[in-house]
């Protein structure tokens, strides 16, 4: 059965796009990724050269996928102003069958069960159609495999393909040998001598005893360069200098200035315009202490701050953390200035120290001194309120989180016996997870949940202790916090529940940038009684830049719409 597949080039010259007549559709799909989209100048031979090209690229196709004796024509006929359409009719011929397939393992490692698993789910099969991708696919899986379980000279003896094209079959040998298994050796640390030895150590990834790893060692690198506290940054194992199947690792680094000043701008439709000044000092008293001095204005937030943190442990994430902020907050439901300060500690509970896998609990002391407007209704409070939090994240790349989760649970309290103007329990938790289906689709799912236990009138409680509903991260089809229970006069004063839930599915149109359909619903509320629920749907795109998403959505409210009837959300840069 005839199938075909059209591919567009980029509108600019001339734009040669190919389609594949004459195959089975899997095939089909496979012999296109091999014929791209061209853009050429208008003359003649330029067309000739990008067809010629293409019937290469056709050919290799069809011999990796078993068809050595392919033949085919090619037509090409200009469809429009400056696009032209190339036809590639094929005849495919009789296929190369495998005959024979001869797998052998040796080495420490040949009896590995994961190996033995490998080696049963061979993908070829004899009298089946010769796929040389997919055999190139396993063969790089599996030396994948064994490298990260510290069989570091693990190599193929033998690796052939022998090919009778006159008789159209294929033998195939395949000979392992893991050879001995490895482990990390002496790390020695060298540079960067203004910081500690023991909080470098922090960043790696693996100790001395550890099955070697060459994964092990990138996340290392990528913890290092990801600190913003080195440059010139090498980790590297020496093979040649092992002993004793112990390989050493050296790990070289150059120091950055320890003190840094960023100044930046960005844009979000839930404050506003919004521009940043962040003072770093990554080195203070040569220990690695951390001091930040941030302040950050938008038109409906502003917020100047402090946090001083000191590591401890052996933990990357493990830290002493004090800090202090004034905000002020400009909103739809609210206007409120609030003093804040805490102090406490964090502990990391993942020992082998990654940046882009994260799992802390912090504990901390906070003191609150509020002053508000909301409903119409001016209040102060003040709060002396423990806190516990518990997070966990696993995403394989955090500036492009398409694969991975996320999870935040914190519980917090206060009481009158310490000065706190209230008694209450509050809990809230977030969580986000996404997973790939295919090459270029993902989907997404996200929730909010909070609940509280307080002993007084929701007004003795100020804004960011109460629960809203509504802006980019919650509710996009409604603008930011300016949904929940409402006061006597009619005005939203925010809730004692709240249970926000959506999915999306992105769909990839290049390799960082997605378009997506999301569906959000969910509210604050006072009782399960009361409860209604808000809907929006929406569309929007996603740029994975080099500094993380940008996000642009229209969303479109369901229940209870309000002007506008499609409300924009976007961001980029600084976000408060």
């Amino acid at each position: 059965m005839a199938v075909s597949l059209l591919y567009g080039g980029m509108a600019n010259a001339d734009d040669v796009t190919f389609i594949v007549k004459g195959v089975s559709k899997p095939l089909e799909v496979n012999l296109v990724r091999a014929l791209p989209p061209a853009v050429i100048g208008s003359q003649a031979d330029r067309l000739e050269e990008a067809e010629m090209a293409a019937g290469l690229r056709l050919k290799d196709a069809l011999e990796a996928y078993g068809y050595y004796g392919a033949t085919w024509t090619k037509s090409s006929k200009h469809i429009a102003a400056g696009k032209v359409l190339v036809t590639f009719s094929v005849t495919p011929g009789r296929p190369i069958l495998v005959r024979k397939i001869d797998l052998k393992s040796t080495g420490d490692g040949s009896k590995l069960p994961a190996l033995q698993k490998l080696f049963a789910r061979f993908p070829l099969h004899k009298k089946e159609v010769l796929n040389q991708v997919i055999y190139e696919d396993w063969k790089g899986n599996l030396l994948s495999l064994l490298t990260a379980r510290g069989y570091a000279q693990a190599s193929y003896s033998r690796h052939e393909i022998l090919i009778d094209r006159d008789q159209f079959w294929a033998d195939i040998y395949l000979w392992l040998n893991t050879g001995p298994r490895f482990r990390v050796g002496d790390i020695n640390i060298t540079g960067a001598r203004h910081y500690p030895r023991w909080f470098i150590q922090r960043y790696i990834s693996f100790k001395t005893g550890d099955w070697y790893s060459p994964k092990a060692l990138a996340v290392t690198q990528s913890n290092l360069r990801n600190a913003d506290r080195f440059s010139d940054i090498s980790v590297h194992g020496d093979l040649g200098k092992s002993k004793n199947n112990a390989i050493p690792v050296s790990v070289n680094l150059k120091s950055m200035p320890g003190q840094h000043l960023k100044i930046g701008a960005g844009y979000s439709t839930d404050i506003g315009p919004n521009a940043a000044i962040i003072y770093d000092n990554y080195n203070a008293f040569e220990q690695a202490q951390h001091v930040r001095v941030s302040i950050l204005a938008a038109q409906l937030n502003r917020n100047a701050s402090i946090t001083y943190s000191w590591p401890v442990g052996a933990r990357l994430g493990s830290e002493y953390i004090a800090q202090g902020s004034y905000q002020n907050q400009n909103l739809t439901a609210y206007n409120a200035n609030e003093i804040l300060a805490s102090a406490g500690r964090q502990w990391s509970l993942r020992s082998d120290n990654s940046l882009g896998k994260g799992e802390t609990i912090e504990a901390l002391v906070n003191f609150e001194d509020a002053n508000y407007n909301v409903a119409g209704q001016f209040n102060t409070s003040l709060y002396i309120y423990p806190s516990v939090q518990y997070s966990i994240q696993n995403f394989r790349n955090i500036l492009r989180p398409i694969a991975g989760y996320t999870l935040t649970a914190r519980i917090e309290g206060a009481s009158k016996v310490w000065g706190s103007d209230a008694n209450f329990i509050r809990f809230s938790t977030q969580g986000e997870w996404r997973k790939r289906l295919g090459q270029n689709w993902v989907l997404g799912t996200r929730a909010k949940l909070g609940a509280m236990w307080l002993n007084g009138s929701i007004g003795e409680l100020p804004p960011n202790l109460r629960f809203f509903a509504g802006g980019q991260n919650s509710l996009p089809g409604y603008a930011y916090q300016s949904q929940g229970p409402l006061a006597a006069n009619g005005a939203v004063e925010g809730g004692r529940l709240l249970a926000v839930g959506g999915f999306d599915i992105q769909r990839f149109v290049a390799k960082n940038w997605a378009v997506v359909a999301f569906y959000d619903v969910g509210n604050a509320f006072n009782s399960w009684s009361s409860f209604h629920a808000l809907q929006d749907v929406g569309l929007g795109v996603r740029w994975y830049s080099p500094v993380g998403p940008i996000r642009f959505d229209l969303a479109h409210p369901l229940v209870a719409p309000q002007t506008p009837a499609v409300r924009v959300a976007f961001s980029v840069g600084f976000s408060l």
